[in-house]
């Protein structure tokens, strides 16, 4: 009878840890991410700039990288960097850009030097992360502006273009 009971709680448990289903995560399709990147692009066309876009999902895959055939040899470096800083120091500071991370890092030397000896970050603007409903969904880098701020005004245009579709439920 005993075992009996301890067979019949497991299957009970069984059960109900399979009523939960599993979870559902918001992800960024890769249709959308183009859209988001050749935005950017257009947007730092049309101002006069040739720069590299690079929009990753939330788990710093590349997803796109796009290339103005007049662009810089090391923009594309930037672009990615930039994406990949913003995705990893992101989650624990709640920042959403480069710039604001780049901010706060280089008023303290010690930790300029940290981040110098972490291999693909860099601190500089146009790197923003791309959310959906509060959700972090990836990042989009901006790299080759004279100018980094240029870079970081793509990058948000980039992400005007998909917010309807970020904010859809």
């Amino acid at each position: 009878m005993k075992h009996f009971s301890l067979a019949a709680a497991f299957i009970l448990m069984s059960g109900a840890l399979h009523a939960q289903g599993l979870p559902t995560e918001k992800y960024l399709p890769l249709d959308v991410a183009m859209e988001a990147a050749t935005a950017a692009l257009n947007q730092c066309k049309s101002d006069g700039h040739a720069v590299s876009v690079e929009v990753m999902n939330h788990n710093a895959r590349v997803l796109v990288t796009y290339h103005d055939p007049f662009t810089t040899i090391h923009s594309a470096y930037s672009a990615h960097a930039k994406a990949y800083t913003v995705l990893s120091y992101s989650r624990a500071s709640g920042e959403t850009t480069s710039a604001q991370i780049a901010a706060r890092i280089s008023k303290n030397p010690a930790d300029v030097s940290r981040i110098q000896g972490i291999p693909g970050l860099i601190l500089a603007p146009g790197g923003v992360l791309i959310k959906s409903n509060g959700q972090t969904v990836g990042a989009i880098g901006v790299g080759g502006s004279t100018g980094s701020t240029q870079d970081e005004k793509c990058a948000f245009a980039g992400i005007a273009k998909i917010q309807s579709i970020l904010d859809a439920k």
